[in-house]
C-alpha cells in the first residue's frame, strides 16, 4: 500500500512527491535524494500510484519505466497533462526507456537511466525543485498582485499580447459580472463598452503606450453596461509592463468629475456668460487660426460683423432684461443658420463676429442674407420685431485679424448708414495705377 506521510506544514512550503518504484533499493536512493525538503509518497505498483494520484497531484513525480501490473504510459500522461504539471522523472534501463518513449511522446518528461548515480540523481531532482520554487514563487506574486489590484478603486486589466488575461474587481463589478470566466463566457469584448475604441483593439493600444516617448494624457470613455444611453464617464489610463512576454497592466482612474470641471472652466475662460457664444478673447484664438490656415493653405476665409439696430431704443422701452433675452435669442436664431464649420462670438455689448472658413466675400454675403432674415423674420417675444445691420470682409494675402475686423466694420457703418437690417461687403482693394 502507498505509503503517505502527515502533509507539509504551510510555512515549510516542502515539495510534494510521488515516487512510483517497484524495486525498494531504487526507491530508497531516489527518497534519499529527494531528502527532507519534500513530503514524498511513496508506490510499488500502477494501482497503488493512481490511488495516491487521487488523493491530490504532487509537485515533482518520480515514476518507473517498468512496473508490476502494467504499462506506466497511461500514469504518465495523467501526470503531464494540466495547466501547470509537476516535474515527471522516468526511471529504468535504457531499453525500457525506450519502449516508453516509443508507446508514448510526453512533452517535458526527464530521464534518469539505470543503474542510478546518487549524485546525477540528486543534481537531477535539485534542479526540478529549483524549477518548482520559481513557478511557486512566480504564482505567489501573480496571487499577491491579483489581491492588491483587487483593493484598489481603479479599473485594471491584465493583457498578455492581444489576450486579456485578467479583470479585477473594480472592472468586474463595472461589467456587472462576478468574475474574469463569467465575462468571457457572455463572449462580450471589452471594447464594446468604450465610447471611442482604438481601432486596433485595446489590447494592442494599452500594449504600445508604455512606448510613447511624448508621455502623453491617453483617456477613455467607458459607457456603462446598465446605462448604455448615459454619458460615457471618462477615465485617465495609464499602462505599466509586466513580466512575461509582451504583459501589461492597463489601469483606469475615473476623472469624470474632473473632466467635467475642467470643461466648466475652459467654458468659462471661453464664452460669454450670458449668450452662450464664444468671448472676445476665444475669437482672437479663432481668427489667428483661421488666418493663419487661410495663408498657408490659399483657401478662403470671410468675417461678418453685425450690431443690433436701435438696441439702446429697446433697453429704454422694455428695460435691460428684455434686452439680454433678444441677445440670448438673436444668438440661439444665428447658431442654428450656421454651418458646422462657422463660428459665433460676442465681440461687445450688441456686437456678434460670425468667422467663416472656406467661403469668398460672394458666399459670404450669402451666408450674412440668410442670418439677417432669420433675425428679421420672426418677432421677439415681448418687443417685437428687431433687426441687425452686416458688414463682410474677407482675408487676404498678409492679413492680420485686425485688418479683418476693421474692413468689416467699415462695412458695417455703411450698412447702418444705408438704412439698417441691410448686408454690406467690404470695399474692393485700391488697384495701383502706374
Amino acid at each position: 500500500m502507498p505509503h503517505h506521510p502527515s502533509p507539509p506544514s504551510a510555512p515549510s512550503r516542502r515539495l510534494t512527491a510521488l515516487v512510483a518504484e517497484a524495486d525498494p533499493a531504487v526507491a530508497a536512493l531516489l527518497a534519499e535524494a529527494l531528502g527532507p525538503r519534500s513530503a514524498l509518497v511513496t508506490a510499488r505498483t500502477l494501482a497503488e500510484a493512481k490511488a495516491a494520484l487521487a488523493l491530490g497531484r504532487p509537485d515533482l513525480a518520480v515514476v518507473a519505466a517498468r512496473l508490476p501490473d502494467g504499462p506506466s504510459a497511461p500514469l504518465l500522461a495523467s501526470l503531464v497533462g494540466g495547466e501547470h504539471p509537476p516535474a515527471v522523472f522516468l526511471a529504468g534501463t535504457p531499453g525500457d526507456i525506450a519502449a516508453v518513449l516509443a508507446a508514448v511522446a510526453l512533452p517535458g518528461l526527464r530521464l534518469l537511466p539505470l543503474p542510478l548515480s546518487p549524485g546525477l540523481a540528486e543534481a537531477a531532482l535539485d534542479e526540478a525543485a529549483a524549477d518548482i520554487a520559481a513557478r511557486r514563487h512566480a504564482e505567489d506574486g501573480w496571487r499577491l498582485a491579483k489581491r492588491l489590484l483587487d483593493e484598489i478603486p481603479h479599473l485594471s486589466a491584465i493583457f498578455a499580447g492581444g489576450e486579456l488575461l485578467g479583470l479585477n474587481r473594480s472592472f468586474l463589478r463595472f461589467l456587472g459580472v462576478g468574475s474574469l470566466g463569467e465575462f468571457k463566457a457572455k463572449g462580450t469584448p471589452l471594447e464594446r463598452f468604450l465610447a471611442e475604441p482604438p481601432a486596433e483593439g485595446l489590447a494592442a493600444w494599452a500594449g504600445r503606450l508604455p512606448d510613447d516617448a511624448l508621455d502623453r494624457d491617453h483617456r477613455l470613455y467607458l459607457v456603462h453596461p446598465d446605462r448604455p444611453d448615459a454619458a460615457p464617464h471618462v477615465y485617465q489610463a495609464a499602462v505599466s509592463r509586466l513580466p512575461g512576454r509582451a504583459r501589461c497592466l492597463l489601469m483606469l482612474a475615473d476623472v469624470t468629475e474632473l473632466e467635467l470641471e475642467r470643461r466648466e472652466l475652459l467654458d468659462l475662460a471661453n464664452r460669454d456668460p450670458l449668450t452662450r457664444t464664444l468671448n472676445r478673447r476665444k475669437l482672437g484664438d479663432v481668427l489667428e487660426a483661421e488666418t493663419a490656415r487661410a495663408a498657408r493653405y490659399a483657401t478662403p476665409f470671410s468675417l461678418a460683423l453685425l450690431d443690433i439696430d436701435h438696441f439702446k431704443h429697446i433697453n429704454d422701452s422694455h428695460g435691460h432684461d428684455a434686452g439680454d433675452a433678444v441677445l440670448v435669442e438673436l444668438a440661439r436664431r444665428i447658431t442654428a443658420s450656421l454651418r458646422q464649420v462657422d463660428r459665433l462670438a460676442r465681440f461687445g455689448g450688441e456686437e456678434f463676429v460670425v468667422a467663416a472658413p472656406g467661403i469668398d466675400l460672394a458666399g459670404a454675403a450669402e451666408l450674412a442674407e440668410r442670418l439677417r432674415r432669420a433675425v428679421a423674420d420672426e418677432p421677439f417675444a415681448g418687443v417685437g420685431r428687431v433687426t441687425a445691420s452686416f458688414g463682410l470682409a474677407a482675408w487676404r494675402p498678409g492679413d492680420k485679424p485686425e485688418d479683418l475686423i476693421k474692413r468689416a466694420d467699415a462695412a458695417l457703418y455703411r450698412a447702418k448708414d444705408g438704412g439698417r437690417n441691410r448686408v454690406e461687403r467690404e470695399t474692393p482693394p485700391q488697384t495701383e495705377v502706374r
